[in-house]
């Protein structure tokens, strides 16, 4: 099944109102909706301006990613810790 302009269009509107205002409640949604379409396809030819920018994004998201995963092993290395080696809370 092919998607028309007019549907992308429609799409790329909701997007934009889901971002735009910060609709944290259909984030979820729209995600899956663009990711979908992009799972759909092989290749696709962006101009380079465009291409400077998601790879800008994907920077940012890597990066948020890769220092969350740390602050997670950091968590979980001082958990554990020996039992004897932690300091008591109240003496």
């Amino acid at each position: 099944m092919k998607m028309t302009q007019k549907e992308l269009s429609h799409l790329i509107f909701l997007s934009e109102v889901v971002l735009t205002g910060k609709k944290k409640s259909l984030m979820d949604e729209t995600l899956q909706c663009l990711l979908y379409i992009v799972k759909s396809l092989e290749e696709i030819d962006l101009p380079d301006s465009v291409v400077d920018q998601i790879e800008r994004l994907i920077g940012l998201i890597e990066t948020d990613l890769r220092e969350e995963n740390e602050r997670i092993q950091e968590i979980h290395s001082h958990l554990d810790w020996p039992q004897n080696v932690r300091r008591k809370p109240l003496g």
